[in-house]
This record gives structure tokens, C-alpha cells and sequence, in this order.
């Protein structure tokens, strides 16, 4: 009787790692679970976009925050150190009015720049976004690394002292237009600064 038990609690285990393997495997296969894609063939239902757009590739590493809701408080939408491709930052966004703060993580800039966007369901909505050169900075920055000493090698930090350009950030929202995949948007760019 005992065996049977221990038989019947072991395939019960088994049988529930198989349904949290089939769940996992859902979320993968199933759209619902996986991050939307940002420039379909077709827009989404109930789904806006938002172009965060410059004149050039310019290598830029985006933080944009949005507000949940009129007067809220500003919460991360995007933001990832490692350059957009090309020139347009895409973000699917509910339809609405929606403030947004555009900063980027590789320049040195003056404060986010807030701009209001109307979004409307199925379309595209272009922000021109413009950096203004305002000067030049000195940026202090640590490099560490290893150097010779009586006793052979020590650690040691070294602070190097750079001129970067500052710029202030310009962002303006043109009017909504016919969705297109982003590559067919007229500011679409892959050439560099």
C-alpha cells in the first residue's frame, strides 16, 4: 500500500512540472505573454504610436517616462543604454493624451524635456526631437585598473578629466498620420551624424 502511494504522489509530481513546462512554453508561443512588437505590418487594436524621431542616427541611447494619467507620476516606458538602430524610437502606447520626458543616457544634457502627445488609435504620431548644442562640459570619470609597485601590482584609480558638449533637448509632436512600419515613415533615416 505504500508503494502505491509513493507511486501515485511521484507521478502526481511529474504531472505537475508537465503542466508548468506547457504553461511556460504558452507564454512563449502565445502573443499575449511575449513583449508586443513595436513596429508590426499592421497596428494593433486599441493601440497608438508614438515616433520619437531625430534628423540623423546619432547613436543615441533613450530614456523616455510617461505619465499614467493627468498630473501623475512619470514611469520608465523605455530606457536601455545600448544605441536605437537608426533614427526612430517606436513606443505602442494607448490612445489619449499622454505627457512624456524624452533624456538620453550617452549625452550630456540639460534635464529631460517634457511634451505632450495626443495619440490616436491606429495611427502614428511623430516628436521631432532636436538637440541644441549649448556648450561644453568637463566630465570627471573614474578608470580603474592595476599599476606597479615596490611590491608588484597594486590596484589604483585614476580620475580622467574630459570636454564633452552639452545640448539641450528640443521635442515638438507633429499631427497624427497613417500607420506605416517605421522604415516607411518620410523621417526615417539610417544614416549618421
Amino acid at each position: 500500500m505504500n508503494r502505491s502511494n509513493e507511486a501515485i504522489e511521484r507521478t502526481g509530481r511529474l504531472g505537475l512540472r508537465g503542466v508548468w513546462f506547457l504553461a511556460a512554453v504558452a507564454c512563449i508561443v502565445v502573443p499575449g505573454c511575449s513583449t508586443p512588437d513595436v513596429n508590426p505590418s499592421t497596428p494593433r487594436l486599441d493601440t497608438g504610436y508614438v515616433d520619437f524621431y531625430t534628423d540623423s542616427d546619432e547613436s543615441l541611447s533613450w530614456e523616455v517616462k510617461r505619465a499614467s494619467e493627468p498630473g501623475g507620476e512619470m514611469q520608465k516606458v523605455f530606457s536601455e543604454f545600448k544605441p536605437v538602430q537608426g533614427n526612430i524610437l517606436r513606443l505602442a502606447v494607448p490612445p489619449g493624451n499622454h505627457r512624456f520626458e524624452v533624456w538620453f543616457l550617452n549625452r550630456v544634457t540639460q534635464g529631460p524635456q517634457p511634451v505632450t502627445v495626443t495619440v490616436a488609435n491606429g495611427k502614428v504620431t511623430p516628436v521631432h526631437v532636436a538637440l541644441a548644442p549649448i556648450g561644453t562640459v568637463t566630465v570627471e570619470s573614474k578608470v580603474y585598473g592595476f599599476r606597479p609597485s615596490s611590491r608588484g601590482y597594486g590596484r589604483g584609480t585614476k580620475v580622467v578629466a574630459g570636454q564633452n558638449q552639452a545640448f539641450q533637448i528640443g521635442a515638438v509632436a507633429g499631427a497624427a498620420q497613417a500607420y506605416q512600419p517605421k522604415e516607411r515613415m518620410p523621417y526615417f533615416s539610417t544614416q549618421p551624424k
